[in-house]
């Protein structure tokens, strides 16, 4: 192995692990005690939180008001974004700055707190939820404008380089 390679947290990586299926585990035992089923998920649910998480997992690892939240687990160095430390801090630092990751956790904990709390999390969902379709919805607007002003670019230089009649 190269020395000048950082050594990975894989140790800290099945901690992380273990306590997303102890959190699992925990969650099954609190939820076996209520009167609903779990297979009450509707439609509009799963796209409450599919939305809701979006936003959330990018307002976690991404966004520059929450900055404040990753800094003992993140670093920037010349304008680049990098996991701070070693071991566990390493570990927590890779996680946050991975949005599928922390969506993963997102995601779940969601889950649970609508199966739990339902009354208190379908008004914080549905919050999330718009603003996620907001930001899914810029994303798209972006790829459309980008296409469009690549193609304008593409005539403009088709016009210039064609010989006058």
């Amino acid at each position: 192995m190269d020395n000048n390679q950082p050594r990975r947290p894989y140790g800290y990586y099945a901690v992380l692990i273990g306590l997303y299926n102890l959190l699992y585990g925990l969650f099954l035992l609190a939820y076996r005690r209520k009167d609903d089923r779990l297979d009450r998920l509707s439609g509009l649910d799963l796209t409450l939180l599919g939305l809701a998480t979006l936003r959330m997992a990018k307002l976690v690892s991404e966004d520059e008001v929450t900055a404040v939240l990753r800094r003992p687990v993140v670093e920037v160095q010349d304008g680049q974004r990098r996991p701070r430390g070693h071991g566990l801090r390493l570990a927590l630092g890779k996680l946050v700055l991975c949005p599928t990751c922390t969506g993963t956790w997102v995601a779940a904990f969601f889950t649970y707190a609508l199966h739990l709390f339902p009354r208190q999390t379908r008004p914080f969902l549905a919050l999330m939820s718009a603003s996620g379709a907001s930001q899914f919805s810029d994303a798209i607007l972006s790829l459309v404008y980008t296409d469009r002003d690549l193609l304008r670019d593409e005539e403009t230089v088709i016009k210039e380089t064609r010989p006058l009649d």
